[in-house]
């Protein structure tokens, strides 16, 4: 027979069941293609990036992509060089921008098509709580840097380049690079 105690125990194991079947579905499908590697970022945050970046700085006439000139690979690296309070914090940022979008688009950030992905951003950063739309001008701010101080992007928008021809990266630039090649196996 049927009593409260075993209903209420049977309801919130498929509540807990269900909860965690979700939470694991939308764990699942991240992947970043071979020779993009994640060191600042987890594999996860990275495939997020990737599709911030896709979004927002596409492949325009006279202009390169910025998974091309690998912009997602230099947040990585930013995120990487930063002090750990600071990198759990663009982390986290990354991970709310993937979910947000859920409940108004239907799907996370990284899954929307990417005219539907540039929609959820703009309606982040316009009319989402505040915190969300900082977030997400953070990023927005960082793609567009590491897009536009590519040499490829120069000759596009009229910019004949640095007045100091021989650049000189900072340290954590060049180890950054070092175990990047490392890590790909270079």
């Amino acid at each position: 027979m049927l009593n409260r105690r075993t209903l209420l125990f049977g309801l919130g194991g498929a509540l807990v069941l269900g909860c965690a079947g979700a939470a694991g579905r939308l764990s699942m499908g991240y992947a970043v293609p071979a020779g993009d590697v994640p060191l600042g970022l987890s594999a996860r945050e990275l495939a997020i990036v990737r599709a911030i970046v896709e979004a927002l700085c596409p492949e325009e006439e006279g202009l390169p992509g910025g998974l091309a000139l690998g912009v997602h690979q230099r947040i990585d690296e930013e995120v990487w060089s930063m002090p750990a309070d600071l990198a759990d914090d663009v982390r986290s940022a990354i991970s709310a921008l993937e979910l947000i979008p859920l409940a108004r688009f239907g799907s996370r950030l990284s899954r929307l098509p990417v005219d539907r992905r540039v929609e959820a951003f703009e309606w982040m950063l316009a009319r989402a709580p505040r915190v969300v739309g900082q977030a997400a001008n953070a990023l927005k701010q960082m793609c567009g840097l590491f897009w536009y101080t590519r040499d490829e992007t120069w000759a596009a928008i009229g910019y004949d380049g640095p007045w100091v021809k021989t650049p000189r990266p900072p340290p954590s630039s060049v180890a950054y690079a070092a175990l990047l090649a490392e890590r790909r196996g270079a």
